[in-house]
């Protein structure tokens, strides 16, 4: 193995270096690290994909794109003994783009157990890996999402997720969230998807209920490692999701549901289910839709100068304001009204939650935690507002 060149890269502050190695000092690394990088996608796993096809491919001597490593130890370390690092250190090393690549050639290693001729042949032909070298955390998440151009796009939900990876690790108790990466549902009372409590957090910082698309994710890198190096950080997180889990709580406890739904099943996926938006309280509000209209809702009503705090909301005393098959019928034709006068249905709905919620804990409002009376409300001024 060898060192071909280096370059500076000064937007993630670190080295890149080019190498040569061969493909079985590579899998001695590749075996040690494929499974430890929590950013990454799943394989992907279809006959017909690329990744079977490279297989004949690589035997017949085809070259690839560089696979590309992370190394977090500090620059001029490999310059310094290349070997033992790829050797010795791989804790300090991360996949960050090639998985589908680097288990193909495990798979084909394996395949030709039983040809030595053709699998040594195979071991000692060289491949091209360039390495960040002395790049951090976020340098790490930005060259993630730039350098996801290959066959199987990475989601924007998937995007979000790594991008908040460590909001994971603050604990919120009862509280569940479930990553796309991990293939669950969150089909439980207090579990949330990790994507769209992210997207309500953002909402809450960013005082506006629009979605994240991929351009906002990259630009909003910067904010995250600001937001990272504040000590409070990860209790505004704590203390968002909290105030969401309590309303929802709430939610349920009025058990709010349609007339002869008893037996209802909130994850029903049939098309007699698809036709309304909820068909129980917990599951209208159980939506990215609703958790970002909260979030910027909070947020707008605290830069108003409205004595509120994520913390404060006066959420027990909650009531829904009719009965409750009637409120449920209501708010669904409601939003049915909102989707045939928007022109685009999904920020429309986010709108009328943001109104919902404004409504709903402003003091001032004539709504002030009366579900029904804020209901009503949001959908007249978010019409007023323009959809």
């Amino acid at each position: 193995m060898e060192i071909k060149s280096t370059l500076e890269d000064s937007k993630v502050s670190a080295k890149s270096v080019l190498i040569e190695i061969k493909i079985k000092d590579y899998l001695q690394l590749a075996k040690l690290i494929y499974k430890k990088n929590d950013f990454q996608r799943k394989r992907v796993r279809s006959s017909k994909s690329v990744y079977s096809l490279l297989k004949s491919d690589i035997l017949q001597g085809c070259v690839f794109p560089p696979i590309v490593l992370a190394y977090t130890k500090q620059a001029g370390t490999l310059e310094k003994d290349l070997s033992k690092a790829i050797n010795e250190d791989s804790a300090n090393f991360v996949l960050l783009d090639g998985l589908q690549r680097s288990i193909t050639l495990m798979e084909i290693e394996q395949e030709t157990m039983d040809s030595p001729t053709i699998q040594k042949a195979f071991l000692e032909r060289k491949i091209r890996c360039e390495i960040y070298e002395g790049i951090n955390k976020i340098g790490i998440l930005y060259r993630m999402l730039t350098l996801n151009t290959g066959q199987t796009a990475m989601s924007v939900r998937h995007q979000i997720e790594i991008m908040y990876l460590d909001f994971l690790d603050t604990p919120i108790d009862g509280v569940t969230l479930v990553r796309e990466v991990d293939g669950a549902r969150a089909r439980n009372p207090s579990s949330y998807n990790f994507k769209d409590a992210i997207e309500g957090f953002n909402s809450y910082l960013e005082r506006s209920e629009s979605p994240l698309d991929r351009g906002d994710i990259l630009d909003n890198i910067s904010s995250l490692e600001n937001l990272a190096k504040e000590n409070n950080g990860k209790d505004i997180f704590r203390d968002f999701i909290s105030a969401w889990n309590k309303f929802m709580l709430k939610i349920s406890d009025l058990d709010i549901k349609y007339p002869a739904l008893d037996n209802f099943d909130e994850d029903n996926d049939s098309p007699n289910a698809s036709r309304i938006w909820g068909a129980t309280g917990t599951q209208a509000f159980k939506k990215a839709q609703a958790i970002s209209g909260f979030g910027a809702a909070i947020g707008l009503l605290r830069d108003e100068g409205d004595k509120i705090s994520l913390d404060s909301l006066d959420i027990d005393h909650i009531i829904i304001g009719c009965e409750p098959e009637d409120f449920i019928i209501h708010f669904n034709e409601l939003i049915e009204l909102i989707n045939e006068k928007a022109k685009r249905i999904g920020n429309a709905q986010r709108l009328f939650f943001r109104q919902f919620f404004k409504m709903l804990f402003w003091n001032h409002s004539g709504c002030h935690l009366n579900l029904k009376k804020a209901l009503d409300e949001a959908y007249t001024s978010t019409v007023r507002i323009g959809i």
